[in-house]
């Protein structure tokens, strides 16, 4: 063999070895791309997922702030209601004193003191308004076995009286503004479900 053979072989394995080693660098950059392109692409795709659940939250949470938002505006509206009920009671509770309806109430109220307190000696404080009223109940009352007196104090009120047992102190407060706040609570309760029948409790 030549020496010009053995050199034209030496060349072509080279060019061989040259070949498979740029093939296999060829195949490796794809290789390395194709990784960095799969990893890009589940990155992307996490973070897309993440944005979804962030935008989810965010619409979730303005919601449940909404919710919260209006169930406090409705709240102060009807309490906004109520309370205007009760300043017109509290208006009509003035005037109740020039009412045909009084003198029959005022008695009742009096009657109910004298019930629960019993057959003693009873102390009856009234509005000076209602003194003569008090005077014409407590003849009424007395001539049914019970004993009250006026007493000499007036008291501030819209109407109704105090009654004290003289023996031990004993006293009922039945003036309007005492009841009307003993019975507020059950008031409240009463007014909301005439105005808010279909709503919310």
């Amino acid at each position: 063999m030549s020496v010009d053979t053995i050199i034209t072989r030496i060349r072509e394995e080279a060019d061989k070895e040259i070949r498979i080693i740029r093939s296999e660098e060829t195949c490796d950059i794809s290789h390395i791309r194709a990784q960095a392109e799969q990893k890009a692409e589940e990155a992307y795709n996490h973070r897309m997922a993440e944005g979804h659940r962030e935008i989810r939250q965010y619409i979730a949470s303005e919601q449940s702030r909404a919710r919260i938002e209006a169930k406090r505006l409705v709240r102060k509206t009807r309490e906004d209601i109520i309370n205007e009920c009760f300043k017109e009671v509290s208006v009509h509770l003035k005037e109740i004193r020039k009412k045909d309806e009084y003198p029959a109430l005022f008695e009742n109220l009096i009657r109910e003191c004298v019930q629960n307190l019993g057959k003693s000696d009873i102390l009856v404080q009234v509005h000076s308004d209602d003194r003569s009223l008090a005077e014409t109940v407590m003849k009424k009352v007395n001539s049914e076995g019970f004993s009250i007196r006026i007493s000499d104090d007036s008291i501030d009120t819209n109407g109704g009286v105090i009654c004290i047992r003289i023996s031990d102190n004993v006293s009922i407060d039945n003036t309007f503004e005492t009841r009307v706040t003993r019975m507020e609570r059950e008031m409240i309760s009463i007014a909301s479900q005439i105005l808010f029948q279909n709503g919310e409790s």
